[in-house]
């Protein structure tokens, strides 16, 4: 199990600094914890409206030597009232075809079937490197829209 936790940790993995709580930053903390190659899936899910201090959290498989998944977590864990630092958690082993009902199952739990945004990686590093910067331009977006308050 990973259960590391990763503080101060600003690069996205390309050298560009961002914000340690940043979608971009969370990511490239996971793909050098996890090589981009063995990336299968992320699914992206909202912060959870009922639990206080929540943020963005990642649901996440990586490609096993047989084939099968091992699903993650990553969340955000405040200190003293801030997101501070990422925990991984390596939550169990799976076939690659049971996946997505557990993923499904969770989404139920949570009552945000539709919120959850599911990449498809498959070990593409062309896909993770997309998915970075797709999130790096949404950082930005969001950096943008809060300086014209």
């Amino acid at each position: 199990m990973d259960a590391k936790v990763t503080k101060d940790m600003p690069y996205a993995g390309n050298g560009i600094m961002d914000d340690p709580g940043s979608r971009a930053a969370r990511l490239g903390d996971l793909g050098r914890r996890i090589p981009p190659p063995r990336i299968a899936d992320v699914w992206l899910f909202p912060p959870l409206p009922q639990v206080e201090e929540s943020s963005e959290f990642f649901l996440f498989t990586s490609i096993l030597e047989d084939g099968g998944r091992a699903l993650y977590s990553a969340r955000m864990v405040p200190a003293n009232g801030t997101p501070s630092h990422q925990v991984v958690v390596e939550h169990g082993r799976a076939p690659a075809n049971r996946v997505p009902g557990l993923v499904a199952g969770l989404q139920r739990r949570l009552g945000q079937p539709a919120a959850v945004r599911h990449i498809p990686i498959e070990g593409d590093g062309a896909r993770w490197e997309a998915l970075l910067e797709q999130s790096r331009e949404a950082d930005a977006s969001v950096d943008r829209a809060g300086q014209g308050r």
